[in-house]
């Protein structure tokens, strides 16, 4: 009985500093899940996409301005220490970009579902700043009229891009 009693002190001692510890392959699983996470906030006013290696400008502009003045303002933008910003190609925001890159929504109509974006083509707009889950049916692009006005947010690309070096 006493070895009985012996073997089972000693086997707890050596096993109840091991149940705090994560199973090997459960640690190695989780750092892969946070390595393939889409999205990173690089706090500095910019989100990366990492699948898409693109870079977006977490906020907007703050207005509707004509397509002329969204470009103008892409070209003048410095965000996180880059220079080198674009409008959006119409196919880059798909809709994990556009429920990651989430805003409160500008228009102040109780029944608009989303903000209207420039793309890089004057006659397209880009929906942000809806939440699929709401159950309302979008359109990944809308049409823009002559004179038209929508907000712009920013994108750039990561391939082969360098940082501004100051200036």
């Amino acid at each position: 009985m006493q070895n009985v009693l012996r073997f089972s002190l000693v086997f707890m001692a050596s096993v109840l500093p091991l149940l705090g510890q994560p199973h090997p392959d459960k640690a190695a699983e989780q750092e892969i899940i946070v390595a393939e996470k889409r999205f990173v906030d690089n706090g500095d006013g910019t989100v990366t996409d990492t699948r898409r290696k693109i870079m977006w400008q977490k906020g907007d502009n703050g207005k509707e301005v004509t397509f002329e003045e969204a470009q103008k303002y892409c070209m003048t933008l410095r965000v996180g220490g880059y220079t080198d910003w674009r409008l959006p190609n119409p196919d880059e925001p798909d809709t994990a970009v556009v429920v990651e890159l989430m805003m409160r929504i500008h228009s102040r109509d109780a029944y608009a579902y989303f903000d209207l974006y420039w793309s890089s083509d004057p006659t397209v707009l880009l929906p942000f700043n809806y939440h699929p889950s709401q159950g309302k049916e979008i359109s990944r692009v809308y049409f823009a009229r002559r004179g038209a006005k929508a907000f712009v947010r920013a994108v750039r690309s990561l391939v082969n891009a360098k940082p501004d070096s100051g200036g």
